[in-house]
This record gives C-alpha cells, sequence and structure tokens, in this order.
C-alpha cells in the first residue's frame, strides 16, 4: 500500500496540470480555490483536481510534501506553481497558458 506521500507524487506525476483544493471546479468550498479554478478553467486546457476535504491523509500530509502551508496549490508539469495569487498573475501576464499547454505536451 503506498504511503500518502507516495500517492501524491504519483497524482503529480501522472497529471500535467492538478489542483489540490477543497471542494471541486463545480462546487469550490473556499474563495481561494474558487479564484484559482476560475483563471485554471478560463484556459480551456483539461486539468486534474483533488479535494483534499474528502481525503484528509493529503490535506494534512500535502503541505509538508510540498513545502507550502496553504490551499490551494496547483502543481504544472510536476512543479508547484504555487495558489490562487500566483495563478492569477501567470493567466495576467500571459504565461498560465503556455505553462499548461507545455506540460501537458511534455506528458
Amino acid at each position: 500500500m503506498p504511503t500518502t506521500e507516495e500517492k501524491i507524487q504519483q497524482q503529480i506525476d501522472e497529471n500535467p496540470v492538478i489542483i489540490y483544493m477543497k471542494g471541486t471546479p463545480k462546487f469550490p468550498q473556499c474563495g481561494f480555490s474558487g479564484h484559482a479554478v476560475k483563471f485554471l478553467s478560463e484556459t480551456g486546457i483539461d486539468y486534474a483536481y483533488v479535494n483534499v476535504l474528502e481525503s484528509p491523509s493529503i490535506y494534512e500530509r500535502l503541505p509538508a510534501f510540498s513545502q507550502f502551508p496553504t490551499f490551494p496549490q496547483v502543481f504544472i508539469g510536476g512543479e508547484l506553481v504555487g495558489g490562487s495569487d500566483i495563478v492569477e498573475e501567470l493567466a495576467a501576464n500571459g504565461e498560465l497558458v503556455p505553462m499548461m499547454q507545455a506540460a501537458i505536451s511534455a506528458s
């Protein structure tokens, strides 16, 4: 049985773009998660998500794994990008779509 950290790493490895969030893209359960999903969804590019409220072990372990204390956490191409503020900034300066496309192309 894989450890929680191994499960997280597998999710990141298998999904070029993944957001660990509170709730789901259709029903975010925190403003920051909703904000990040808005910008990811506006790209029109598919992404995966994990509802950390339904995965208590991931909710508990991800901050130590990623060295990032809050949710949401967005990973693109296997790398932590950051939370909703960073995703918004990348969208505003035109970097989000190319980053997501590059990660998907590389997968």
